[in-house]
């Protein structure tokens, strides 16, 4: 973690400077002011300086090394639970199918949407009730 806030400073201070570089270069080029980049780029500056903070905070707090950090740490030091996961499940595919009807629907008209909502919930629920009943219980 601490190489990802000693980044995110690093780029925080490219953007604080660019933020003070771009709208004076611009409008000495172009003898007007560039709105877009002017406003946007102090933005991207404030995100990577939230970023950042948040992190450093969390590292200040924590106290922790991160596997990514130790020099000695091996590939499956970070590894995590990823969760459980139905490999045999046709669900994620109806589920999937149903959202891109109601996609559609946005597009063609609101019932195909309003019929696509009423299938998403029955796909995702049979989605997350599937592991806890018949042959596939645990």
């Amino acid at each position: 973690m601490k190489t990802n806030v000693v980044l995110y400073a690093i780029l925080s201070v490219f953007f604080l400077a660019f933020s003070i570089i771009y709208p004076v270069w611009v409008s000495n080029v172009q003898g007007e002011l560039e709105w877009v980049g002017a406003i946007a780029l102090p933005f991207t500056l404030a995100m990577y300086l939230l970023l950042g903070g948040f992190l450093f905070l969390n590292l200040r707090r924590q106290g922790g090394i991160l596997p990514e950090d130790r020099l000695d740490a091996d590939i499956d030091d970070g590894d995590t639970e990823m969760g459980y996961y139905s490999p045999w499940s046709w669900w994620p595919f109806f589920a999937g199918a149903v959202g891109g009807i109601v996609m559609l629907g946005m597009a063609v008209g609101i019932w195909l949407a309003l019929f696509g909502i009423g299938a998403v919930v029955i796909t995702f629920l049979g989605w997350f009730y599937e592991p806890v009943r018949g042959n596939f219980r645990r």
